[in-house]
C-alpha cells in the first residue's frame, strides 16, 4: 500500500441554511487537516475518528459498526457492500464515494456534503440499506438512490438537487397483506431529482421543493404535502389520492391528467388549477 501523501490545508463544507424556498450557503471551516491517508486502521474499541483526511480507502465487505466522524475528509473511496450500521458522520465532507450496496441501517449524517461541486458529481447509495438514517443540513445533491431501501429515513433541510431516487424502497411488509410506508423528506431541496416508482404514502413531504422532479408511477395517496413548491415535470400514473397540498405552490399540474379525489387545498390554490389549464381567472367584485 502507498504511504501516506503529506500536505497541509484548510478545509472547508458547505451547510444549506433554508430562506423561503431557496437555500444560503454558509461556510464553516474546519481545522487545518495535516495529511491524507490511505488506510484506516483502528485501535481496539476506537469508534472516533476526528479532524482527518482519507482517500482511496478500500473498505469494500468490511465490517465495523457505530463508526463516528467529525471534521474529517473521505474521497475516492469504496464501502461497497460494507456493514456500516449506525454510522455518524458530523461536519465531513464525503466526495467521490462508493456506498451502493452497503448496509447503513440507524445512520446519521449531519453538516455533511455528499456533493463534488468541481465536477457535479454525488455519492453512490445505489441499493445501499439506508432504514432508520438520517440526513440533516446535508447536501446530497445528484447521488444516486437507485433501488435503495430507505424505509422511515429522514431527509431534513437538505440539499437534494437532480438525486435519483428511482424504485427506491419506502416501504416495510407488516403483514402478508399490508405494507406500511414512512419517510421524512421535509424542508429540503429536491429539484430535478427522479422519484419514479417510488411509494410514498401518508409520509411527510412538507416545505420541500419539488419542482421539475419525475413522479411518473409514483404513490402519494395521503402524503403531507403542505407548503411545498409542487411542480413535476413528469407525473403520468402518479396518484395523489387524499394528499395534502394546502398552501402549496401548483404550477404546471394540468388537473386533467390526476385524480384529485379527496385532495385538500385552500381556495385560493383553485386559480392556479383553474388557470394551468386555460381559464382566465378574474376576482370576485
Amino acid at each position: 500500500m502507498a504511504s501516506p501523501t503529506v500536505s497541509s490545508f484548510n478545509a472547508y463544507v458547505f451547510i444549506q441554511t433554508p430562506y423561503l424556498n431557496g437555500y444560503f450557503l454558509e461556510i464553516n471551516k474546519l481545522e487545518t487537516i495535516q495529511k491524507i491517508e490511505e488506510s484506516l486502521i483502528l485501535e481496539e474499541n476506537q469508534r472516533l475518528v476526528r479532524n482527518r483526511s482519507f482517500s482511496n480507502l478500500d473498505w469494500s465487505r468490511e465490517y465495523e459498526e457505530d463508526l463516528h466522524f467529525i471534521s474529517c475528509i473521505i474521497s475516492s473511496s469504496n464501502f461497497s457492500g460494507a456493514n456500516l450500521d449506525g454510522l455518524h458522520l458530523e461536519n465531513c465532507q464525503i466526495i467521490d464515494c462508493d456506498f451502493s450496496d452497503a448496509s447503513l441501517k440507524n445512520a446519521v449524517f449531519r453538516k455533511c456534503t455528499f456533493y463534488d461541486k468541481n465536477n457535479q458529481k454525488g455519492c453512490d447509495f445505489q441499493k445501499a440499506d439506508l432504514r432508520h438514517s438520517e440526513f440533516d443540513d446535508c447536501d446530497i445533491s445528484t447521488c444516486n438512490f437507485y433501488r435503495s431501501e430507505l424505509f422511515d429515513i429522514k431527509i431534513n433541510e437538505s440539499q437534494a438537487q437532480g438525486c435519483n431516487f428511482e424504485l427506491a424502497d419506502f416501504i416495510t411488509i407488516v403483514s402478508k397483506n399490508m405494507l406500511f410506508s414512512s419517510a421524512q423528506l421535509t424542508k429540503s431541496n429536491f429539484k430535478y431529482s427522479d422519484f419514479e416508482g417510488v411509494h410514498l404514502e401518508k409520509c411527510d413531504l412538507s416545505e420541500s421543493n419539488f419542482s421539475a422532479v419525475i413522479f411518473t408511477r409514483a404513490n402519494l395517496e395521503g402524503a403531507n404535502l403542505t407548503n411545498t413548491a409542487f411542480a413535476p415535470s413528469q407525473y403520468y400514473g402518479l396518484s395523489i389520492y387524499k394528499a395534502d397540498l394546502r398552501n402549496a405552490e401548483i404550477a404546471g399540474i394540468d388537473i386533467r391528467a390526476l385524480d384529485f379525489s379527496g385532495v385538500e387545498i385552500y381556495e385560493w390554490q383553485m386559480a392556479s388549477l383553474l388557470e394551468n389549464i386555460g381559464f382566465i381567472v378574474h376576482p370576485d367584485q
